[in-house]
């Protein structure tokens, strides 16, 4: 399967464009366009939204994110949890009330971590080892 192999090398090669992209962007301020104008995160509770925005804060006093972007955690709506589907509406309507048409014009990279499933563990923007204890994920 050389076609298979060429794709996959292809892939690889991108991501570590990306992510050369991405490093030189670490502690600077980004450009317009150069990365993305609002990084949300989503959180099942308001425990997980407290520790992913310690997380953030951490990272960016330490200048391993960009600097200049929206970073936000909003958390899923209180009631049964309605899938990723219903918690990119709940990020889109608190954008809008944060921006009004504004956000419209933004460049949005959603991160759904809001998850309280234990098999989703290892996709997760945090890691919850223990009911007291978080460790943030090597993203």
């Amino acid at each position: 399967m050389p076609a298979a192999d060429e794709r996959s090398a292809a892939r690889r090669e991108a991501t570590g464009r990306r992510l050369a992209r991405f490093a030189a962007l670490r502690g600077k301020a980004a450009r317009p366009g150069e990365f993305w104008d609002v990084v949300a995160v989503t959180a099942a509770d308001a425990e997980q939204a407290l520790a992913y925005r310690q997380q953030l804060a951490e990272k960016l006093s330490r200048k391993e994110l960009p600097l200049g972007v929206r970073y936000h955690v909003f958390v899923d709506p209180p009631g049964p949890k309605i899938g990723n589907g219903g918690s990119t509406l709940h990020v889109l309507q608190c954008l809008e009330d944060l921006y009004g048409d504004k956000w419209t014009s933004f460049i949005v990279l959603l991160i759904h971590s809001g998850s309280q499933n234990t098999s989703e563990r290892g996709i997760s923007f945090v890691d919850r080892k223990k009911p007291d204890e978080w460790s943030m994920l090597h993203l």
